[in-house]
């Protein structure tokens, strides 16, 4: 294997999984940015600078007229819709990260 990290396939498992990520790996999840845009899927890998999320709902705000909550209702009621395969997200860009789950409905 390459001594370059960038170049190594990584280990969803391994160490460079932030800690509070490990238990979401696998998980389906919102992801809140700091962008105009929100992210529906599941976390496939992480490490300090990347989330990458699969079957992936990527939605920009400003191409609609719900809020970010209300398409997150939205999804939690009817699921995830998958415009994408996979998606990596810049973790300096993340404001927060929540199980599709725990999203409570109106």
């Amino acid at each position: 294997m390459s001594s370059n990290p960038k170049s190594e396939i990584r280990n969803p498992k391994s160490d460079r999984t932030p800690e509070g990520l490990r238990e979401l790996l696998g998980q389906v999840v919102v992801v809140d940015t700091d962008s105009h845009f929100i992210y529906l899927g599941r976390i496939e890998s992480a490490d300090l600078e990347f989330l990458k999320l699969a079957e992936v709902d990527v939605h920009e705000l400003t191409k609609s007229s719900l809020s970010k909550e209300r398409y997150v209702h939205e999804a939690r009621g009817i699921g995830v819709r998958k415009n994408r395969q996979f998606t990596w997200i810049n973790m300096a860009r993340v404001v927060s990260i929540s199980r599709l789950t725990d999203i409570d409905t109106f």
